[in-house]
């Protein structure tokens, strides 16, 4: 019999799947076919992760997949890390309920605003609607030998910051630490030209986005942060770091 594993013991043995899921931001979304019935259709969406730690997704009302969500909510959402070789890079299927968000809406569309920008201007104009993905199952497989499936209780962790922490943090770092956010872009090798805006789409325990020159890029923090003074400590030592070399 194997023995009871911890959330933290859970967490360290799914970080590459955890670390996918938070550094992609969009997916092959796979519904069951509504016009060719009992076959599978697939379709490209962004997406985020709301405060729960559920992919977020927006979907035109006039999209063969939200007709298909509506009328059987069981999907896929498929992520892959970059590479050459499709075959040998790593990749997760969340298995889950497509759900429209009720509760919460407001906080939900703000961070998939941040994070997607343009997106405010046609969820106003057009018909578009938010959905939070239940997972049911995880598969993941992040090379040779390493292949299971993982259950969400242990993948899924919701952030420690209210949306009104979130919010003040993202303003401040916004506000007056852009040439720190440059700093991190420039760490990582990833060049920013002098015109081009660099901001914070959201922070959680285990880093943070930045919207920069158009792309959403991820900086993962050395250790969690479980409260907005950790999460401060966590950007001063990123932003000594990139200043040293």
């Amino acid at each position: 019999m194997s023995e009871p594993t911890t959330p933290a013991a859970d967490l360290a043995r799914h970080a590459g799947a955890r670390a996918l899921l938070l550094g992609r931001k969009s997916g092959v979304l796979s519904t069951l076919s509504v016009a060719v019935e009992g076959y599978p259709f697939g379709s490209v969406v962004p997406y985020c992760l709301d405060r729960a730690g559920r992919p977020l997704i927006l979907i035109s009302n006039i999209a063969q997949h939200t007709h298909n969500v509506l009328a059987d909510p069981r999907v896929c959402l498929t992520v892959q890390a970059d590479g050459h070789d499709v075959q040998a890079e790593a990749r997760l299927g969340v298995l889950a309920r497509a759900e429209p968000v009720g509760d919460g809406l407001e906080d939900a569309a703000e961070r998939y605003y941040r994070h997607f920008p343009a997106s405010r201007d046609y969820h106003r104009v057009h018909g578009f609607d938010f959905f939070r993905l239940e997972p049911v199952r995880l598969r993941w497989i992040g090379g040779f030998g390493e292949i299971r499936w993982i259950d969400p209780r242990e993948l899924l962790v919701p952030s420690p910051f209210s949306r009104e922490q979130e919010t003040a943090i993202v303003a401040h770092m916004d506000g007056d630490h852009e040439d720190a956010m440059r700093g991190y872009c420039a760490h990582a090798g990833v060049e920013i030209g002098d015109g081009q805006e660099v901001r914070m789409a959201g922070i959680d325990a285990e880093g943070f986005d930045l919207l920069a020159g158009g792309r959403l890029l991820r900086f993962p923090f050395d250790e969690p942060a479980a409260t907005p003074a950790e999460a401060r400590e966590r950007l001063v030592a990123l932003a000594r770091r990139a200043r040293e070399t």
